[in-house]
Parts: C-alpha cells; structure tokens; sequence
C-alpha cells in the first residue's frame, strides 16, 4: 500500500502520508461512536467499488480489502484524554474537522502516534494521514447468507446504520462482500519517531533557505479552532437549556451509559470474589516441570492428575495462574523445580484479588474473569496492564481495587490507574462471551452428512456426525437452505486437489464429477467412483470432534471409531500418519466410506480446546489409543510405546508396529531385532537393526531422530552397513503412506499398487497360529536384487562376498488384495 521510505505529501488526498508495511506493521481499529457513524458511513460507502478490491496481506485474518487512506489529527479537546487522535476521513471529501471525524485510535495505540503526529501537525501546519484498508469477507461467513431464501430481506426493513453494522445486509449482497470495520496502519513507536524526525529537520532545512516560506499546500486545516468554538456555542446553548428544563446540562452520552452499565455489572462480582477467596481451590500436589518443544522451552505448575495450574514466565516471571488460591503452593512447587522465583510481599496480606487469570504477553497482560467450563481465550477481559508505562487500564471503576491486588501477586505494581472503555474488538469479544454455553461443546466443525451415509455408523454415534458447534466459532447453517450446493473445482483449488491426492494415493480426475459420496456436494474424485467433497476431505484430516477435557457421551464415539479403524483398516492401532491415506480395497466403495467416517470423529491432538479449569488434561494420540483399549500390551518409557505387533514380534514404539504390521500383512519375510556384524570401531556394544527380510536387506525405522545420540547411532550403523556391504533401508514416521513404494520389491507379485489388506475377517485365526517363528538356521547367501531408493528412505548396496548369512525364513503369507 505504501513504501517505507519517508513520509511524502499526498496532494490528491491532501495528507502528509506514514508510510506503512501491511505484512509487518500494527493494524489496529478504531473506536466509533454514534456521532460519528454518518461520517464513517459515507466514507465506506464512497470506497464500495469492485475496482478497489484487492488482496489482503498474509497476516490479515480477512479475504480481501479496499485500501483507502485516512487522517490523523490530534484532539487535545477531548476531555476522556488531551493525548486523543481523531481517525478523519481526508480533507478532500470536504467539510471541517469534526464533520469528517470518524473515530478515536485506541489508547493503546496512542504512545505509537499521539505525541509524532501533534509535533509533526504543529510545524508543519498540514494534516497528517496514514494507510489503511476496509476488511471485506465472503458472505458466506455471515450466518443470514444460510438464512436468506431468496425473498426480501426482512430484516433490512427496520435497519438503520449503528457502529455495529454501518453497511445494511441488502447493500452487503449487492456489492458481493460481506463489510467489516476499517483498519489503519501504524509503524511501531521508534519507527514513526525515526520518520518524523527525519521530515521535520528536512523541513527545517528548507525553512532556514527562505526567510519567507511559501504558501503552504492545498488541504491544510485552517478551521480547526473555529469549527471547535462553533461546536463549544451550540453545546453550551444546548446544556442550558436542558439544565433549566430539568436540572441536568444535558443528555447522557453513550459512553457515559456503558460506563455505568460496566459499573453496575460488576458490583455482583465483588460479592462473588469474597465466597471465592474463602472456598477451597480443590488442587492437590502440585509440582513444576519443565517442557520443551521445538525448542520452546515453559516451566508449568501442575496438579496430581496432570492438569495445568500455571506457568512461570520466564527469565523473570510473571507466575500466571488458573486459581490465584493456589499462588503460595505454586511458588513453593518452582522453589522445589530449583526455579528462584523472587520473593513477593506477604501473600497472605493480599487476600482482596480477583477470580480472574493474567494472560501475559510481550507488550500486553489481560486480566480476564474466569468462567466455569470456559477456554481462557474466551473469557471476558475486565481490564489490560501495560508493562512499559505501568499502567493499569479497567472496565469498570469498582474493579480498580481487586486488579491491583491482582497484579501486586504477580509481582508489579501498576504506576498508574486508569478507567478506559474497551477496544471494539475487545467489546465484541466480551459480548460473546456474555452469551457463551457453560460448558465448551466437543464439536468443532460443522458436516452435513447424508442420512444414507450416516447408516454406517452406529445409531448412538450419528449424532454427532451432523452437530453443529454451539460455541459461535463455526457457522450453524440451518438445515433446508434453498441455496444451490457448493460446487469444488480441483483444478483451481489446490487445498483441494492436495487433499484428495493425499487421503487416496492418486493424482485427481479433473475431468470427471459427481455428488460427493457422504454429504451430495459436487465432488471429483481421485479413484473410480469415489467421489468426495472439499468439505468432507477436511474432516476426514481434521475431525468433527475435539477433546474438551471433559468424558461425556462423543468419547464413546471416539472409542469406537478407533476400534473400528483398528478392525476395518489396520490391524491394530492407527498412528496419526496413517490416517491421511486410506487404506482399504478401494472397490470396496461403501466400506471406504465408513473408514472416512470413522476419520471424522477422531480428534487431532492440536484441536484440543479445555477450560480455565479443567478435569483433566488433553490426551495425546498415544493415550486415546490407550482409553479405546488398544493398547492392553503396551508399556509405556521413555522412547515410546512398547507393544506387540500382529504377528507376535515386540515392537518398542507404535512407529515401529505400524512398519512389521505392514511388513507381515503383505507377506514380507522379516525377522526382528538382528545383529549387525562385529567391527572394532563401529560396532563395539553389538548394534542391532529392526529387522532383516529374506534377501539381507537390513530395515531401520528411525523415531528419534530430533536426539543427538539417537542421530549418531544411526550414523554409525550407515557406516557399519557400508563397509560390510550391507543393503540398508531407513524408514521415517513421513514415510508410512509410501511403505508400498519403500517396500514395493519385495511384496509377493501382485500385491503393490493396490489398497492395504482387507479387512480382518471375523473367523481370522491369531496371528501367532498362522506365523511359524523363524528358526536359527542359517542359510547360504543370497544375491539381493538393486532397487531404486525413493526419497525419504535410504537404500545401501549389498554384495555378494559379504560374511553376513540369513535365516531360513518359513511364513505363510496373508491373501493381499484382489
């Protein structure tokens, strides 16, 4: 939208213009008030062009947007706070100042632009202005898209322009985008400064040149003072005329109505907090541990179950807590960890805090009540600390006293404290959370499954097939909408075609439609007759359900679909991995169907969405597994999941389960855990491969390759293979869709190519009756065949003259797929 280099008059607009980076710079909105909707309303109006469209920035959370460029003007006259910046639309739509003031900037933005554009309007004499953009979003994230039936608009009858909705829905749909609110771009603080300098002392350069300047540019404002005295006039004329009808100088604002409104909504809560504080917290030995993630590293403070009570912030706090009853245990947990956590005032003597939790970031603390059975990131906030300034800024002038408590717990002392009104977002997001369920619903995603398909599943799980999410983060469309269906192109939509791509093995027919198999939308398809939606490719990945942290009767339907891809698909417990490629007979069109189902009500570890205060905590893949009873033999350690494969062998993770499964399902001979041969240097403490298949091909599934030691016995064992001439084969956990390609030479004639095995049929003898265990003869050697290494997998030569010999290998292969 603009360069960086410097700040430039803009003649067309009439605005000294800040430049601006939408990919990198702050982004934030204004505050509107009624007086300034009609300003603000034929502004967007004039920009309502489809030529003016263009794409939104990455970081940008909206579809696309209208750039436009705004103004900045400084309004010491504002009596809520001297340092105000008015939002103006450009002297070139004409009228004063305050006929195009449009909002107010958010104090929080105001230490980035007030004291700047006040120096740089003053000396210069010329208004200031920066970039910005109208957010636009499809209409089908407006839920009355799903509601319109093609008649009138019933509710545009009555409508009328609010801060709210500035655009009327009739208005929305004819310009084809759904209207949000108007962003403006603003540098960081030291960035705005370094551009104003360097104007003004180019300006002051040229002032010095002339000792007369010139006139100064079209479009400066002149009328400022006269516009304000006009408007002090008719406000005093009015004040005195309602104080001599009624006693009162006038009538009562809208910021002055919700700021008694917050006041008399938060006078239950200071009752509530006395019950709180004297109540038990129901924690019980709590101690701190230290996690790290991809290199993020947090110490937390959790309860006897695993729930997380609080993190320590690190190198020198804050200690953000769930339940501020349980600070002094929390502390006591970090001193224990070795944590040297800095000792606060007496605890005990700041007993008049909050029920509420202080989400810490880098340039903002949120202080937001807590809210049974609700996400942190849904509570209500009733006030923000700033922790440059000191400042701390509430809703509600009652709330001053406990939010200060609160804070001193933490560990600051605000420096300052302010009542302030919150951000349009911040208010929104606290509108929601006033009418938010009690308790967080476990589904995430909205399917419309057919009642055909839904006939796969069982009865009792179906329901949750065509739920809909209550908690206002998905759109509830209401069922028996008359729109057309949805119609996915593959051939422009990439998400798509990678998705079809990825869950069947094959590139997409472009040239072929029909209705998607589980929900009737148009689809294409990546295999004969399987056609699947863009939609119900998305949830087969990512699940209709997401674990809450509390049981209830949509963990019976997990349990089931994991049994049933267990007995249907696998074998044996799925890994996350292989849930992206389906893997039964494809000719088995109704049972491909099902395993796609059973997909749809998995939940992925990352979905996860638990209250402030949980029962328990999120389970991992490998604990879900667990729960549905898959995994009765396995133990768990350090490395993974020791457990037994289908056909007898020990395996020490589920990654390696996966493989020998595979390997014993296609009628591959392997024989687990052999010896690498003997070697002075490279082999003193008897390496052992996972497994060894007939021809001498040594098999590696690498897991821990993110370990240090692990990575280097891997190399050791390369080295090792390479100089005895071993043939080598690695596999990684990215690798479990290709195993069919990996292991493609060496699966029985017939068999590649095709879908996994069928499914287990009911009168399947054990695994252990039907595999021979192998015996300790050994046999001459074999000449391997060359093989063609494909990418993620490593394939190292074998040669004839190797001392290594292989078992005699007898097994009796299962029936692969037709």
């Amino acid at each position: 939208m603009s360069s960086r280099d410097t700040i430039q008059y803009a003649p067309d607009v009439g605005l000294l213009m800040i430049p601006g980076d939408p990919a990198k710079d702050y982004s934030p909105g204004f505050a509107v008030f009624d007086d300034s909707v009609p300003a603000l309303r034929a502004f967007v109006l004039g920009r309502l062009r489809r030529e003016n469209i263009r794409p939104a920035a990455p970081k940008a959370k909206d579809g696309a947007v209208i750039p436009v460029r705004v103004g900045l003007v400084p309004r010491p006259d504002n009596d809520y706070d001297t340092r105000a910046v008015s939002v103006t639309a450009p002297p070139c739509h004409g009228g004063s100042v305050l006929d195009r003031h449009m909002g107010y900037l958010y104090s929080s933005a105001l230490h980035v632009t007030s004291e700047s554009i006040r120096e740089l309007t003053e000396e210069t004499g010329i208004p200031v202005g920066c970039h910005g953009w109208i957010e636009l979003y499809d209409l089908e994230h407006d839920s009355r898209f799903y509601d319109d039936e093609g008649g009138e608009d019933e509710n545009d009858a009555d409508w009328e322009p609010s801060r709210h909705e500035l655009v009327s829905w009739a208005e929305q749909k004819a310009f084809g985008y759904a209207v949000g609110s108007i962003r403006v771009l603003l540098p960081e603080r030291q960035t705005v400064r370094a551009l104003v300098d360097d104007y003004l002392a180019a300006h002051r350069r040229e002032a010095d040149r002339y000792a007369e300047r010139g006139p100064a540019p079209s479009g400066v404002e002149r009328d400022l003072r006269r516009a304000l005295a006009e408007r002090l006039a008719v406000r005093l004329r009015t004040g005195l005329s309602h104080r001599a009808a009624g006693g009162a100088w006038g009538r009562e604002t809208e910021r002055e109505r919700a700021r008694r409104r917050r006041d008399v909504e938060a006078q239950p809560l200071l009752h509530a907090w006395e019950t709180y504080r004297t109540s038990p917290h129901g924690f019980r030995d709590l101690r701190a541990v230290t996690r790290s993630v991809f290199y993020h590293t947090r110490i937390l403070v959790l309860d006897g179950s695993g729930v997380e009570v609080g993190q320590y912030h690190e190198p020198d706090g804050p200690l953000t807590l769930v339940d501020e009853r349980v600070r002094a245990e929390a502390l006591d947990a970090l001193r224990a960890h070795g944590v040297d956590v800095d000792a606060l005032e007496d605890v005990a003597s700041l007993d008049g805090f909050p029920d509420a939790v202080v989400v810490a970031g880098e340039d903002k603390w949120s202080i937001r009540l807590s809210r049974p059975g609700v996400p942190r990131s849904r509570l209500p906030e009733a006030g923000w600390f700033d922790p440059d300034s000191g400042t701390l800024t509430v809703y509600a002038a009652s709330l001053a006293e406990p939010l200060t408590v609160l804070l001193l717990r933490h560990g600051v002392r605000p420096l300052l404290v302010t009542w302030g009104t919150p951000h349009e977002e911040v208010e929104q997001h606290n509108l929601r959370a006033a009418v938010a369920p009690a308790e967080i619903s476990p589904v995430s995603s909205y399917s419309r499954v057919t009642a055909a398909a839904q006939r796969l599943i069982p009865e009792l799980h179906r329901r949750w097939l065509n739920a809909k999410p209550d908690d206002g983060e998905a759109l509830a469309a209401r069922a028996g909408s008359l729109l057309p269906p949805l119609i996915d192109d593959a051939a422009e939509n990439s998400y798509y075609r990678r998705a079809l791509k990825a869950l069947f093995g094959a590139p997409v027919n472009l040239a072929e439609r029909g209705p998607c198999r589980l929900c009737g939308r148009s689809a294409q398809s990546a295999r004969p007759g399987l056609f699947y939606c863009h939609g119900c490719c998305a949830l087969a990945r990512g699940g209709v359900l997401r674990d809450t942290g509390v049981d209830g009767a949509w963990t019976e339907a997990i349990v089931y679909a994991l049994r049933r891809l267990a007995e249907a698909e696998f074998s044996g417990p799925p890994s996350l991995t292989q849930l992206d490629r389906v893997g039964v007979p494809f000719e088995d069109h109704a049972l491909v169907d099902e395993v796609l189902l059973c997909r749809f009500l998995l939940p992925r570890p990352g979905s996860a969405v638990l209250s402030v205060r949980p029962t328990r905590p999120a389970r991992t893949w490998t604990e879900w597994l667990a729960h549905a009873g898959l995994l009765t033999d396995g133990v768990r350690t350090s490395l993974g999941t020791t457990t037994r494969a289908t056909d007898g062998h020990l395996c020490r993770s589920l990654f390696e389960r996966h493989v020998d499964d595979f390997l014993h399902h296609r009628g591959v001979a392997h024989e687990p855990e052999p010896a690498y041969p003997r070697h002075p240097e490279l082999n003193t403490t008897g390496l052992r491969a996972d497994w060894r298949l007939a021809d001498g091909t040594f098999v590696e599934a690498l897991g821990l390759m993110t370990q240090e030691a692990y990575v280097a016995k891997v190399a050791r064992k390369r080295e090792l293979a390479r100089h005895h001439g071993l043939r080598l084969v690695t596999v990684t956990a990215e690798d479990l869709n290709r195993l069919p390609e990996i292991f493609a030479d060496w699966l029985p004639k017939g068999s590649a190519g095709c879908g996994r095995r069928k499914p287990v049929p009911s009168t399947w003898k054990s695994p252990r009756q039907q595999h021979r265990p192998m015996n300790s003869t050994m046999a001459g050697n074999v000449i391997a065949h060359r093989m063609s290494p494909s990418p993620g997998h490593c394939i190292l030569p074998w040669s004839s003259d190797s001392q290594v010999r292989l078992p005699d290998l007898v097994t009796k292969p299962e029936p692969t797929c037709q």
